[in-house]
């Protein structure tokens, strides 16, 4: 069991939102569409701001699992966008829809304004109601 707290952030031309994730990172894998449940991440509050529309924080309640994996073996000791690896030499947080350089979104539970992931590395803002924001991820640290 490895518990880590990481921050991650996501940016658009409009608004931004900030993650502070607890979990176990042996749950996280390099299975593509690797999801962890909710009830298995310890804490998770994200925050979005900015937008031109949901803004405020949402919880652990909001969110049905942590769509978190990647291709290859992460250090969870370091800044984890950018890292490379695996066959193909993939860099975690490529900005990629199928998921190829692996994926970090929080699942909304279906909340009206709960942010959504729509490819790998995006949210969108409103729960994907208009209006809306696109924000991709810029950074996930330890």
């Amino acid at each position: 069991m490895a518990i880590r707290t990481l921050t991650a952030i996501w940016t658009g031309p409009t608004g931004s939102a900030t993650a502070v994730v607890t979990l176990d990172t042996d749950l996280v894998t390099t299975t593509p569409g690797g999801a962890i449940n909710i009830d298995q991440v310890q804490d998770l509050t994200l925050t979005v701001q900015g937008a031109r529309a949901g803004n405020g924080t949402y919880g652990k309640a909001d969110f049905s699992a942590l769509q978190f994996y990647s291709n290859f073996p992460l250090d969870f000791s370091k800044p984890l966008v950018g890292q490379t690896g695996g066959s193909a030499d993939f860099s975690f947080g490529t900005l990629d829809a199928l998921g190829s350089a692996g994926d970090f979104n929080p699942v909304s539970a279906g909340g009206a304004t709960t942010p959504v992931g729509v490819a790998a590395f995006t949210i969108v803002t409103n729960g994907g109601n208009e209006p809306s924001d696109i924000l991709k991820i810029a950074s996930i640290n330890p």
